[in-house]
């Protein structure tokens, strides 16, 4: 927004992560213009105030029930935004997918800041051949990473707040026997095991479970079996469109039905979450999982307008006279031709003809006609040189 020419106004979720914003409102007031950017700490009684301001432009990141508000704030003034809200991220693990690299990725994908983040796996689809190598594999990754106590492990952290612990952990009630890894918490530390919940192929129990009920966005992984692609394309088709949909599968059929018959932020193959580190991506969502798209250039473009500007000299000589009433038989011709849609190598071979002709008039010294047709060549296709 910044590089964009933008004076920005940024909100900061003190209600939510206190000691964050206090860090962010501070670096910003350090380094940053305070003329032309503000930073504004607060909750929901500054985010009403805010909101019935007129803005060129809303960016909003967090759930899609404040989404909603904001978009409809945003609608009283025709404000134009950006909305990104998550939302629930399959993830399909195919029969011939290579178990040492899915089980990794989604293990790094899913438990890194405790599956607090918008591109995490939210819940994984498996093929019933391989489900146990998969369980038995995922499960080892986790106490790689994290030892036999995530509690006790420095690279594994706490939910952001009591209220979001007590809702995550909440999805753990009445599914004693789906637990497969994990299952403690501690609300007063803001604590929750990497959780793995495992439905076998009972989609019935899995799609009624809790933790289906919304986006986790936290360290509970539901894992349900599959022997049918189009099933799962079907399941996830019922639901809202997810900000991104992870395919570990080296099945071209099995890939192209995730690609084609689903819509999804993102579509990864073969891997979790790294399309937010390349800027050459957009990053986005559709539907309920967000509106418009930003990183890289395309950050810049978002915080935009792409204004039309089109300059023409004055000159009666380029004024062409068909365009003007009363229109005579042969101007009707002369502009219908002028819109007529017409193939782009039609163009360059009468282009490489004019051409031809005007090479043909110099050499033969005819040095008035020459300049006229060059000029027109130039007029209708651009200058040449």
């Amino acid at each position: 927004a910044i590089a964009a020419g933008n004076a920005v106004v940024l909100k900061l979720p003190t209600d939510m992560v206190p000691h964050s914003s206090n860090a962010m409102q501070r670096l910003c007031d350090q380094y940053l213009d305070r003329k032309h950017i503000v930073v504004m700490e607060g909750g929901v009684k500054t985010n009403q105030a805010l909101l019935k301001e007129r803005w060129d432009k809303v960016f909003y990141t967090g759930s899609d029930v404040v989404g909603r508000i904001v978009y409809e704030a945003a609608a009283n003034h025709l404000t134009p935004v950006c909305l990104e809200m998550g939302g629930k991220c399959p993830t399909i693990v195919g029969k011939t997918s290579n178990l040492e690299v899915a089980t990794k990725r989604i293990a790094w994908g899913k438990w890194m800041n405790a599956g607090q983040t918008c591109v995490a796996p939210d819940h994984i689809f498996v093929h019933k051949d391989i489900s146990k190598q998969f369980r038995e594999k995922l499960l080892k990754n986790v106490k790689d990473f994290y030892g036999t106590d995530a509690k006790a492990s420095k690279f594994f952290c706490r939910m952001v707040n009591g209220r979001h612990t007590q809702r995550v952990s909440s999805m753990l009630e009445g599914q004693k026997d789906r637990i497969i890894m994990g299952g403690n918490f501690d609300v007063e530390s803001r604590y929750i095991d990497p959780t793995v919940l495992f439905f076998g192929d009972d989609w019935k129990s899995f799609e009624s479970s809790r933790a289906m009920s919304q986006e986790i966005f936290g360290p509970v992984l539901p894992v349900v079996e599959y022997t049918d692609a189009e099933r799962v394309a079907q399941f996830i088709n019922k639901g809202e469109k997810p900000l991104s949909l992870y395919v570990f599968s080296n099945d071209a059929r099995e890939k192209e039905i995730f690609l084609r018959t689903t819509s999804s932020g993102a579509y990864l193959v073969n891997e979790i979450a790294t399309h937010l580190t390349n800027e050459e991506l957009p990053f986005g969502g559709v539907g309920h999982s967000g509106i418009a798209s930003y990183h890289g250039k395309f950050s810049f473009d978002c915080f935009s307008h792409q204004k039309a500007v089109l300059r023409r000299p004055d000159t009666t000589v380029l004024d062409i006279f068909a365009r003007y009433p009363p229109y005579s038989s042969l101007k009707v011709s002369i502009l219908g031709f002028a819109q007529t849609v017409r193939p782009a190598w039609k163009f360059r071979v009468l282009k490489y003809a004019l051409f031809l002709v005007v090479a043909m008039i110099i050499v033969q010294n005819k040095t008035r006609i020459a300049p006229m047709l060059h000029w027109l060549v130039d007029l209708v296709f651009g200058p040449t040189m």
